[in-house]
């Protein structure tokens, strides 16, 4: 899981950003649509820490966490006046998923939202610090039975970002410390220090990202690898079809979707319907993150009742000319109740119609 998620992130980092052309000023319609005077930003990062807590027992070092965030600079109400901040101070909202490793008995990860706060400290060096909600979920055996385990914490994160021209206009190194904390009787906090890349985005014209800003629909399939968040599962291939719509940085879909059988314990298919934020990047390029209810049945389970999961998904977009767009995406089935919790690795392919 961390490589594959590490390679998109990368490739969203860098990829196309060499030869992104000026391009005529948008029309109204599209300005108000996205907003053109804020730049984007992309990280990823890896790293090593330690959980903490009265439950831990064994070893309580994370075992290369990893973290791949995304957002956008906002300029907060009452504050750009210059009176609190200086004009270099920045704010961003980042979506954010965390993993924090391996330590015995634990594997955490999830997702958060962040406000981050960017202060200049040289010429090349920034700080910055961020707070916000995290959704986690803890793989863990208790009495001998493995559970699933969701619990709402808080993420904080700092870091240090230097500057490296040689990588490009906005690119970067990260330093950053993680700090997770956990309401939840019996979970554990964790801290972690992690070190990676990062690049800031200048503003993409709406323009150069088709299908954002009209009227077109978009058909796409996938191909999927899953992974059931179990011990004794195997690896499973499936596959899933979809439908888009975009309205400016928001998209709604639909999708049909079979996760593949793990052998054990998981045969699962199901409809998801999904609300989406989408990031442009680079020319052609977008991430976006996406939210959303999933009814399933599983044929490994003692039932077929349906059942109603949650599915999460962060997302790395590449257009293909004005009708074609490929794609790579990180998926995370909650269940809840159930130990059946999933990650899904998507690639596929979409085309717009209509408009």
């Amino acid at each position: 899981m961390k490589f594959s998620v590490l390679r998109w992130t990368v490739l969203c980092l860098f990829a196309g950003t060499a030869s992104a052309q000026t391009l005529d000023a948008v029309d109204a319609k599209n300005a108000s649509l996205i907003a053109l005077d804020q730049r984007a930003y992309v990280s990823g990062t890896y790293g090593n820490g330690k959980i903490d807590g009265e439950n831990v027992r064994g070893k309580a070092t994370l075992g290369w966490a990893f973290e791949v965030r995304f957002g956008k600079e906002v300029t907060l109400p009452g504050l750009d006046t210059g009176k609190l901040f200086s004009a270099n101070e920045k704010f961003r909202v980042d979506v954010v998923h965390y993993n924090e490793g391996h330590p015995d008995n634990n594997h955490r990860d999830g997702f958060a939202l962040q406000g981050m706060y960017n202060k200049p400290l040289g010429k090349i060096v920034s700080a910055e610090v961020g707070l916000g909600p995290y959704y986690s979920m803890n793989t863990t055996t208790i009495g001998g039975v493995q559970h699933n385990n969701s619990n709402l914490g808080v993420l904080l994160s700092t870091a240090l970002l230097i500057d490296v021209d040689q990588l490009g206009s906005g690119a970067h190194i990260r330093l950053g410390f993680n700090h997770v904390s956990m309401p939840g009787a019996g979970a554990h906090s964790s801290n972690a220090v992690l070190i990676g890349v990062g690049k800031y985005f200048d503003t993409t014209p709406a323009r150069s990202m088709p299908g954002l800003v009209d009227d077109r629909l978009w058909l796409g399939v996938a191909a999927i690898n899953g992974q059931t968040n179990h011990g004794n599962t195997e690896r499973s291939a499936g596959a899933s079809a979809e439908i888009k719509k975009y309205y400016g940085p928001w998209a709604f879909s639909a999708s049909a979707i079979a996760e593949g059988d793990d052998d054990t314990r998981v045969d699962r298919r199901g409809l998801a319907a999904q609300a989406w934020y989408v990031q442009p990047l680079a020319d052609n390029w977008s991430a976006s993150a996406g939210v959303g209810p999933y009814v399933t049945t599983n044929k490994r389970g003692s039932s077929d009742q349906a059942r109603l999961m949650a599915l999460i998904t962060m997302q790395v977009d590449r257009n293909i000319g004005k009708d074609w767009k490929a794609f790579a995406s990180f998926s995370r089935v909650n269940t809840f109740r159930e130990k059946n919790d999933r990650d899904l690795f998507r690639v596929g392919v979409m085309r717009s119609f209509g408009g």
